[in-house]
């Protein structure tokens, strides 16, 4: 694992060369608003079936992405009045809408576990939002940690809880994003929006009042 220190300084430098990287197939540990998560480019086969590994993941389960914009998420996934009246209200933030995958991009459909089905969502942090954004591409964000079951995998809030869970790994990231200590906070709400109704999956930062409210507005 490479690790790259950031600051506020060489962020350019540091997008730049995560961006690199995405674009040639590897996996980059990276800071969002929540925990440090784990980013390949979610149209790249090989990236994903690697990131499958480093999480010791089935490939029956899905993976939700970060989008560059909201213009992008409405281009593959069904878009709708009630995750638009959601995204104004709490993107870029912590939470993740798992809507009808519309496109047809084979990464998209891998990472979509047969679902049909696409969990997208826009962080409230400028590192997350940059990679995606220079990508042009959406990256993926599951939780930078091997398996809970097989391995006591735990969300990770900094680099070293990063290293230390895979340290001793056969397949690891192949870049740590260290930007320091994160906020512990709650992995992101995740809800699904079927037929114009909002189902809570995971509760998280943005609660189910706060969803109620924006909705009614």
């Amino acid at each position: 694992m490479l690790i790259l220190k950031y600051n506020r300084k060489n962020h350019k430098q540091i997008i730049n060369t995560c961006v690199a990287a995405l674009k040639q197939g590897k996996v980059v540990a990276y800071p969002t608003d929540t925990s440090y998560g784990l980013a390949v480019n979610a149209e790249n086969i090989a990236a994903i079936r690697k990131l499958y590994r480093i999480k010791e993941r089935s490939a029956g389960q899905p993976i939700h992405v970060v989008v560059p914009s909201v213009a992008y998420a409405k281009k593959i996934v069904g878009w709708n009045t009630v995750a638009g009246r959601l995204a104004k209200s709490f993107w870029p933030g912590p939470l993740t809408m798992v809507l009808g995958l519309v496109s047809q991009q084979a990464g998209l459909e891998l990472l979509s576990a047969k679902t049909k089905s696409l969990g997208v969502r826009l962080p409230k942090n400028k590192i997350a939002l940059d990679l995606a954004r220079q990508l042009g591409k959406p990256i993926t964000t599951t939780s930078a940690n091997p398996s809970l079951h097989l391995s006591g995998g735990y969300d990770s809030y900094s680099a070293g809880d990063v290293v230390t869970q895979f340290k001793d790994k056969k397949h690891q990231p192949d870049i740590v994003l260290d930007a320091g200590q994160l906020p512990r906070h709650k992995p992101s709400t995740l809800l699904k929006i079927s037929r114009g109704f909002v189902h809570i999956l995971r509760p998280g930062p943005v609660s189910e009042k706060q969803i109620l409210s924006a909705l009614k507005k």
